[in-house]
């Protein structure tokens, strides 16, 4: 083979390299900015100036925009917002930022959270409840606490860390969103000896009775 023709095959492969990078980049942000979350806003047929905000996603991009979006469309409607929720959890960043939309909602209505019977609240999706004046749940909903987990920002998968620094990135996680919260500080002791390493589901019923503070009301 001429070098004429290596050389022609040497660019062909550079392109086909480069059009793949391509690719992978713009999957990869498709990915980390996907736009799946919907939420619905209903009146509550009981009280008209009750608004229900029902999420059934994953706390990601771009729960925190809808949530401002939609409070910014309807705050004029009502006074009282039920945060109506359904979640496998997800990303800490986007629950810090929901959180602050719903600091901003506290401001002028009264700010209640709900999960039903049978639903679930798992993981970053549990502080984001735990900022409803009245924290309601089904007997049977179902709660998921576990340490926070570091994962790789393009492929989403878990990455293992020492032991030191998951150790930190718990105590820091844990201050910033139970300590200062109305969960009981010696329910949460007894949280913090039994999650080591492991997911804990307790049931809202559960949450109720062992006086977490985290579950107000069973509904």
């Amino acid at each position: 083979m001429d070098q004429r023709k290596k050389n022609r095959l040497m660019m062909a492969a550079t392109l086909v390299l480069l059009a793949a990078t391509a690719f992978l980049i713009t999957r990869n942000e498709q990915f980390i900015f996907r736009d799946e979350g919907r939420l619905e806003v209903l009146r509550d047929r009981s009280d008209p100036q009750t608004l229900i905000f029902t999420w059934r996603s994953d706390v990601d991009v771009p729960m925190a925009r809808r949530f401002a979006e939609a409070f910014d469309e309807w705050r004029g409607e009502g006074d009282r917002i039920i945060l109506d929720l359904h979640s496998p959890g997800g990303a800490i960043a986007e629950g810090e930022q929901v959180i602050r939309v719903i600091e901003r909602m506290k401001r002028t209505h009264i700010v209640d959270t709900r999960v039903r019977r049978g639903y679930k609240c798992y993981s970053m999706c549990v502080p984001i409840f735990l900022h409803g004046e009245r924290r309601i749940a089904g007997e049977t909903a179902r709660f998921m606490f576990h340490e926070p987990t570091v994962r790789d920002f393009y492929s989403g998968e878990k990455v293992r860390i020492p032991a030191f620094e998951q150790a930190r990135t718990t105590r820091r996680f844990v201050e910033r969103y139970f300590v200062n919260s109305p969960t009981d500080p010696e329910w949460l002791e007894r949280l913090l000896a039994e999650w080591g390493g492991r997911d804990v589901f307790k049931s809202g019923h559960a949450l109720l009775a062992e006086g977490s503070g985290i579950v107000t009301e069973l509904e």
